[in-house]
């Protein structure tokens, strides 16, 4: 994403869904949490807001600067890191949590499996994640031409950049290192950079010993 002042500003509200997660990982003595592909920052500075020592990571230099300077005016604690979501530079066990939103799903299907493997990496043991991940439901998806399928899962947009989709069906099979806390929950909204409506699964998802 080519960040811009007015996209940054379309993207500084935090998703409502992660209220209620923040409150479940604050009660569970998690600490150091990871925002993969942060963008801008708007869910690194809200649980940084609330005590976690949160690690920003995107690959947009002009998103992480837009995020530190956010961070230093409020004086929270957080580190903005440019990087590759897909290959963490990060050792093993790493982060209590990890916030996944509308971050990983840009990539082909062999991306985001590698993606999942290197999440499972980072996290320790009995970490959480909350993840999103585009539906196969979604209109863009279904009413593509065959050419634009590259294989069952991942969709060429009109640019050329593949994104991953996934049916309900389809998730276990997808996560094999972690437990579903809770059914993926589908959640249909408007774009944020058009008015098309989207859909997306959401997970709350924990790490298996």
């Amino acid at each position: 994403m080519d960040w811009n002042p007015e996209k940054i500003e379309k993207w500084r509200t935090p998703a409502p869904q992660l209220a209620a997660v923040r409150e479940r990982w604050r009660a569970q003595g998690f600490h150091t949490l990871l925002d993969r592909g942060c963008g801008p920052g708007r869910h690194a500075v809200f649980f940084a807001r609330a005590g976690f020592r949160v690690t920003g990571l995107d690959r947009s230099e002009t998103a992480l600067c837009y995020l530190r300077e956010w961070a230093a005016l409020e004086g929270l604690p957080v580190t903005a890191a440019a990087g590759y979501i897909f290959s963490l530079p990060y050792p093993d066990g790493a982060f209590d949590c990890v916030v996944d939103y509308h971050a990983s799903f840009h990539t082909d299907t062999a991306g985001y499996l590698h993606g999942v493997d290197e999440l499972h990496r980072v996290l320790r043991p009995g970490g959480e994640v909350y993840l999103t991940i585009k539906s196969k439901a979604d209109r863009r998806f279904q009413s593509a031409p065959p050419e634009a399928h590259a294989d069952g899962f991942t969709l060429l947009h009109s640019d050329g950049a593949p994104h991953f989709y996934v049916n309900r069906t389809e998730l276990p099979g997808l996560f094999p290192g972690f437990a579903f806390l809770r059914p993926a929950e589908e959640i249909r909204e408007p774009g944020k950079s058009s008015p098309e409506e989207q859909i997306h699964y959401h997970l709350l998802l924990r790490r298996k010993p």
